[in-house]
């Protein structure tokens, strides 16, 4: 997109000593780029209350960075992100299913403290539990070294934001998995983002491609059990060997998070969301 306003804001971060140059849209569609360090640009565009057209709180909608998917990448009007000595990534306001999704502005302040919180981060997922009174953010698992991708969300919300490399759809978005039926072995969960993790599988409960992939449960989803999911002294199975005894999410996510490497089929729906999960037995 070509620049038709340009404005030069310049100044200092309090407690940086540094300083630096962003330039900020005037204008709805237009791209910034900054001039120094991503970060420091980040925390710049925040720190003035820039937020381009469709990139308020709660209503990150329309502009040159809006996705077909309803995301807005915000490094469109912000610049690239990273933590220094990575690669740097694109930001991405992610949409929710009922449409809400952080505005850009707070999405560059919730990054920009999570990476200058990473020397006090948590294990090998380099995990912050408080971000901005609120959030916690984490490297997306199967996102190590110098890639780093960073997924941030709200507990008890559906806000989330992610970084990802330029171009390119994340893991479980973008068409991969709507509307399909996957058998798939969880990995974990991420309550953060409360996504759950997994790896694709054969019919021989073989890897697919070694991949981990994330997607959120379904509001009210379905479980059902064949023997480990939800105890029970008997296995209870269809005719095809998937669990059939009713059983919650809550009882899922406890199992993944307490390392039960669930066998399962999925069925996602239309929004990439898990509405169905059926354990397959294993005598």
């Amino acid at each position: 997109m070509e620049f038709t306003t340009k404005k030069t804001i310049k100044m200092a971060i309090v407690g940086g000593a540094v300083a630096a140059t962003a330039l900020l849209s005037a204008c709805s569609g237009n791209s910034v780029a900054g001039n120094g360090s991503p970060v420091r640009n980040a925390a710049e565009t925040a720190a003035v209350g820039q937020v381009p057209e469709g990139g308020g709180r709660g209503a990150a909608t329309g502009g040159s960075g809006a996705a077909a998917n309803g995301d807005v990448d915000c490094s469109k009007y912000g610049g690239p992100v990273g933590a220094p000595g990575r690669t740097k990534m694109d930001l991405i306001a992610v949409a929710a299913t009922d449409g809400t999704k952080p505005g850009c502005t707070e999405a560059f302040t919730v990054i920009a403290e999570y990476y200058q919180k990473l020397p006090q981060a948590e294990g090998p997922g380099e995990r912050v539990l408080d971000v901005q009174g609120k959030w916690t953010c984490a490297r997306q698992a199967g996102s190590a070294g110098a890639k780093g991708a960073v997924v941030c969300g709200v507990p008890n919300s559906s806000l989330q934001l992610e970084t990802r490399p330029s171009g390119e759809a994340p893991e479980g978005r973008g068409g991969k998995f709507p509307n399909s039926t996957q058998r798939v072995q969880f990995a974990g969960y991420d309550a953060g983002t409360r996504m759950v993790r997994f790896k694709l599988v054969t019919h021989q409960d073989s890897p697919v491609d070694g991949r981990t992939y994330r997607l959120p449960l379904q509001k009210g989803g379905e479980v059902f059990s064949a023997a480990t999911l939800c105890p029970s002294d008997s296995v209870t199975i269809d005719d095809q060997g998937f669990g059939s005894r009713p059983c919650g999410q809550e009882q899922l996510i406890q199992q993944l998070k307490d390392g039960n490497p669930v066998l399962a089929q999925i069925t996602v729906n239309g929004d990439d969301r898990i509405a169905t999960v059926k354990e397959i037995y294993r005598p």
